[in-house]
């Protein structure tokens, strides 16, 4: 009776372990790594910064969107993403798979598919809301998103590192954003 009773409590313990595993991260299936995907002319990598939520004429949003020929800063104005400033800089296919690999190692492509969390609107509302895709060969290869609040989110990588790897691809990327309500 003994054994029954060790044996039952081994096997929960080990379900419990496992379902907690499975639950807090996964990493999103790719055909092949991140980096490998630096010669392909239809990759790209995009962070897109979403301020709080506030009248429209003070809405602003920041996207960088970073392939193997260039990176695109837009800033957006107001809730129907009319754009208000684009910078585009030269990028190499060498410079992509650094940087791809880079955000491998910040966990980029780590997160939770949730679909009752797919969509990033009205969560956190006083602050930012971080928007990360990977898209290749016209497919969204991954979507995540995260906040500068506590609660709900998808992304489960290092925030912190990724959005400085991002902002690093624009040249003066403070000046161009300073005056944001972001």
């Amino acid at each position: 009776m003994l054994g029954l009773g060790l044996a039952t409590a081994l096997l929960i313990t080990l379900l419990v372990i496992l379902f907690n595993q499975g639950a807090s991260s996964v990493k999103t299936p790719t055909p092949k790594p991140m980096a490998a995907y630096a010669n392909n002319p239809t990759a790209s990598v995009t962070m897109l910064i979403d301020g709080p939520v506030n009248a429209s004429s003070l809405h602003n949003q920041v996207q960088i969107s970073v392939s193997n020929s260039n990176t695109v800063l837009k800033i957006y104005t107001g809730y129907n993403s009319k754009v208000t400033a684009s910078y585009a800089y030269p990028m190499s296919e060498a410079a992509f798979h650094v940087f791809l690999r880079s955000l491998e190692f910040a966990g980029y492509n780590y997160g939770s598919p949730k679909p009752d969390l797919s969509q990033a609107s009205g969560f956190c509302p006083t602050g930012d809301r971080y928007i990360f895709s990977f898209n290749a060969d016209n497919k969204q290869l991954q979507r995540f998103w995260t906040t500068s609040c506590n609660g709900a989110h998808t992304y489960n990588g290092n925030l912190d590192l990724t959005v400085q790897l991002f902002e690093a691809q624009v040249p003066n990327y403070i000046g161009l954003t300073s005056d944001l309500n972001i």
